[in-house]
């Protein structure tokens, strides 16, 4: 029993250790960026280009080299329908998923450092888009739909986003940092997603993402 708890002391400080190390070393960070949906086809029956306002987390490790990680997570909301065998952004008044979309990037940034309170990052690396979508407010199973119902509709949507790994993006991004107070940065900071699933699929830059907006970076 002694041994056992002995370990478990052990273990447990070993844990702190690397714990306290990575946080010591890590950047919070995080983005308001508002970003154009492309959409090239764009109809009366699809939304033109629509504009969405994703909210991102993650962090920056290690926070003082000139090359790091940074993986991120964004949340936004879009609607969606079905037409001629693609999931296009709808409407308010044609919609018939509300889209739920999660996009994982996982960058390498390389940052330079002109002076002690000023750093511009570029970074590029692969992104994952989860989109998941459900019958939006106001539209029933049975309502009609271009296949015949909104809830074959629905079924077509959700394997659309997956097919031909039309999850895969690859991301570059660029920002400027400041330091406004000790520990504390704040700047300006774009970002395209290009959607490698919808290029090896013949669909062109459907579903890109465009943004450009600010990124907080906080040390602990």
């Amino acid at each position: 029993m002694k041994k056992l708890f002995i370990l478990t002391v052990l273990s447990f400080s070993l844990f702190s250790l690397h714990a306290e190390g990575f946080f010591s070393s890590a950047d919070l960070t995080a983005e308001f960026s508002p970003a154009v949906y492309v959409n090239p086809e764009s109809s009366l029956v699809s939304a033109p280009s629509p504009v969405i306002y994703p909210i991102s987390i993650g962090f920056l490790w290690p926070n003082y080299t000139k090359i790091a990680l940074q993986p991120t997570l964004s949340f936004f909301t879009m609607y969606h329908l079905w037409y001629d065998g693609q999931a296009l952004p709808a409407e308010i008044e044609n919609r018939t998923s509300q889209t739920v979309s999660l996009l994982l990037d996982i960058p390498a940034v390389f940052s330079l450092y002109p002076n002690e309170k000023s750093r511009f990052q570029f970074s590029t690396g692969l992104a994952f888009l989860m989109r998941f979508g459900i019958l939006a407010g106001g539209v029933k199973e049975t309502d009609s739909g271009y296949t015949g119902s909104a809830g074959s509709d629905m079924d077509k949507i959700n394997s659309y986003f997956w097919d031909n790994a039309r999850f895969l993006y690859l991301s570059f991004g660029a920002s400027w940092l400041y330091d406004l107070v000790p520990h504390l940065r704040l700047g300006p900071v774009f970002h395209t997603y290009l959607p490698l699933g919808s290029l090896f699929a013949g669909e062109g830059a459907q579903g890109m993402i465009i943004s450009v907006g600010l990124k907080l970076n906080f040390h602990i």
